[in-house]
């Protein structure tokens, strides 16, 4: 009597739940390559940048990037001065965050604090003139790392086309798969 050995092979099975995600066998999600190449690359390209502008502003001015950009947003302000919580919404960093950023700002002298004349629970951070300077002396340091690290890498049309494509994420819906995908499935059926 003779012994057989038997080895059994295990394959990885993908199973296709949509077109747009995969799923492992034992149910492990993930994108389809094209999806998971722009999702990364958005993710990577962002995370470069911002690295580069929080060194390069730190290193050359003593901020962060985060100082930069509030104090930025309210030397632009009408006034130079922004309600906290409309400062933290335009720089998209959390109230907390923005609170924080403002303490070492206003410690150094670059903005102050001025409670609202009409309603007392209302705060504004006002940009001082130690805080102007500041913004036009790091201003050509962010253009400089957003143009070599970002916009410089891509010719005019491929920067329009990128700012038109982002500009369609943050305008499309919650939950809308693909913007503009019927009108294109439109065209082409009708071609």
């Amino acid at each position: 009597m003779s012994q057989t050995t038997v080895h059994t092979l295990t394959l990885q099975v993908m199973s296709v739940t949509d077109s747009n995600v995969l799923e492992t066998a034992d149910g492990l999600k993930y994108f389809a390559p094209e999806r998971e190449a722009a999702w990364i690359g958005l993710l990577q390209a962002h995370a470069e940048l911002t690295r580069g502008l929080d060194a390069a502003l730190s290193a050359r001015h003593g901020l962060s990037f985060s100082a930069y950009e509030v104090l930025s947003r309210i030397a632009h302000a009408d006034g130079g001065h922004l309600r906290m919580s409309i400062l933290a919404e335009r720089s998209q960093l959390s109230l907390s965050r923005v609170s924080r950023v403002i303490d070492a700002l206003e410690q150094r002298g670059l903005v102050a604090r001025r409670s609202c004349a009409t309603d007392s629970r209302v705060v504004h951070a006002t940009i001082t003139d130690a805080g102007r300077a500041m913004v036009s002396e790091a201003q050509d340091t962010f253009f400089e790392v957003v143009e070599e690290r970002f916009l410089g890498r891509l010719t005019c049309d491929e920067v329009g086309q990128l700012g038109s494509l982002l500009a369609r994420l943050v305008q499309a819906p919650l939950g809308s798969a693909c913007p503009g995908a019927a009108d294109a499935a439109e065209a082409t059926a009708g071609a």
